[in-house]
C-alpha cells in the first residue's frame, strides 16, 4: 500500500461543483485545505497557500516547518504532507492545480524554476507588505474565477495563475539573494536529487540502503549523499528513514494490519526491529500511535 494520494476532483468536490477543471482556488479565509488528515498523504497538484493567522505545524517532505501569519506555503506533486499540530484559529487561503492545467502557458513558464528552493524551503515567511500584495493576488483571481458565464474564464485563469507563480518565485529569488544563494541552480544535480525523491516514494518500503538508489541513479552513495545534503539539508539516508516513518504512519491508522503484517510489508526483519525503529524516531511505539488521538 502507497501513500494516499488525494486527487484534485476529490478536493474540488467539497469547495465548488463549478471548478474549472485541475484548477481550485479558496474564495475565502479557510481553517486548513479540505485534505487534513491524519497521517502523511501527497496531492496531484501544485498548491500554494498563505497563512492569514493562527499557527500551526507542518510535515513537507519529512521535514517540519512551523506555519504561522504571512507563512508562504508552496508544495509540489509527490511532496509528502502530514499536519501535525494547529491553533484554533489557523486560517489559510490556497489554490491548487495540476500539472495538466499549466501546458498551454507561456512558454517563458518554464523559465520560472524555483524548485531549488522549494526542495530546501517550501515554507517561507514573507514580509506583511508583500503578504498583502500575495492576498490582493488572491483576491483578484477569486474574483476572475467566479465569472461563470465568461466565454475565456480558462484562459484567463491561466493568464492570472502565470503572474502569481511569477510573484511566488520573485520571493523565492529574494530569499536566495539575502541569504548568498546563487541564483542561478544546477539543473543537473536538481535533476539528479528530484530522480532519488522519486526513487525513494516508489522504494522506500523494500530498499533501504544509500547503495541501492545510488546504483539506480548510475551515482557513487558518497555522492549522492553529498548532493541531497547540499540541495535539503538532510542526508539521503535520513530521507529514507523519514519515507519509511511516513508509511508506517499511514498503514497504522488507515488499515487493521497487525504490527507484525505492517511490519513485513515494510520490510523490516521483525516486529520488535520494526518498533524499535518507529519508537526512536517518533517517540512512540506503533501501539501508542495507533491508538493515540491525532
Amino acid at each position: 500500500m502507497a501513500l494516499a494520494r488525494i486527487q484534485l476532483d476529490e478536493i474540488s468536490e467539497h469547495i465548488d461543483p463549478y471548478a474549472i477543471k485541475n484548477f481550485i482556488i479558496s474564495d475565502k479565509s479557510v481553517a486548513l485545505p479540505p485534505m487534513t488528515s491524519n497521517y502523511p498523504f501527497v496531492v496531484d497538484g501544485v498548491i500554494f497557500a498563505i497563512c492569514i493567522k493562527g499557527r500551526g505545524k507542518i510535515k513537507i517532505n519529512f521535514k517540519e516547518y512551523e506555519i504561522k501569519a504571512n507563512t508562504i506555503i508552496t508544495v509540489l506533486p509527490s511532496f509528502v504532507i502530514e499536519y501535525l499540530e494547529r491553533t484554533e484559529d489557523l486560517m489559510v487561503e490556497f489554490l491548487i492545480f495540476s500539472i495538466d492545467f499549466m501546458t498551454q502557458m507561456p512558454p517563458s513558464t518554464r523559465d520560472i524554476d524555483i524548485s531549488r528552493s522549494l526542495v530546501q524551503s517550501p515554507c517561507i515567511e514573507i514580509s506583511a507588505d508583500e503578504a498583502e500584495r500575495y492576498v490582493e493576488f488572491h483576491s483578484f483571481i477569486v474574483k476572475q474565477y467566479k465569472r461563470k458565464d465568461h466565454p475565456f474564464r480558462v484562459q484567463m485563469a491561466k493568464g492570472l495563475l502565470y503572474s502569481l507563480l511569477s510573484e511566488v518565485g520573485g520571493f523565492y529569488y529574494s530569499r536566495m539573494q539575502e541569504t548568498g544563494q546563487e541564483v542561478k541552480a544546477s539543473s543537473h544535480q536538481e535533476e539528479q536529487v528530484s530522480a532519488f525523491f522519486r526513487l525513494l516514494l516508489q522504494h522506500h518500503k523494500d530498499e533501504k540502503s544509500l547503495q541501492f538508489y545510488a546504483d539506480k541513479m548510475f551515482l557513487t552513495p558518497k555522492y549522492l549523499s553529498t548532493i541531497v545534503k547540499d540541495r535539503t539539508g538532510r542526508t539521503a539516508f535520513t530521507w529514507i528513514n523519514e519515507a519509511l516513518i511516513a508509511s508506517a504512519k499511514y498503514l497504522l491508522k488507515t488499515t487493521n494490519n497487525t504490527i507484525l503484517q505492517i511490519s513485513d510489508e515494510l520490510n523490516f526483519p521483525n516486529a520488535s526491529f520494526f518498533g524499535r525503529f518507529f519508537k526512536k524516531h517518533t517517540g512512540l511505539t506503533p501501539v501508542q500511535y495507533r491508538e493515540r488521538d491525532i
